[in-house]
């Protein structure tokens, strides 16, 4: 799974569980991601805010519907490493 389906894959699970806000911020800052070039500074502020929504006090905190709590933070955590390899 690539980064954009690593996205969706989130946005849609946050959308089902009633997250529309923090979903479309995370499509928005996403697509920054992918489309800026490597030297603007408008993506690395991207990549970074979506770097701190992957964390347990952020995404982690919220309830997700028809998942555990351990299969929510593993997809949480390998968004982050993929945003990771895209600094």
């Amino acid at each position: 799974m690539n980064l954009k389906e690593s996205s969706e894959k989130i946005c849609n699970i946050l959308t089902s569980s009633s997250y529309i806000d923090e979903a479309m911020e995370i499509n928005i800052l996403t697509d920054k991601v992918l489309t800026l070039g490597k030297d603007d500074n408008e993506r690395a502020l991207s990549i970074e805010g979506l770097i701190s929504r992957c964390h347990p006090k952020w995404l982690g905190d919220y309830y997700i519907n028809n998942i555990t709590y351990k299969e929510w933070t593993d997809i949480i955590t390998d968004f982050k490493k993929k945003l990771i390899e895209k600094r």
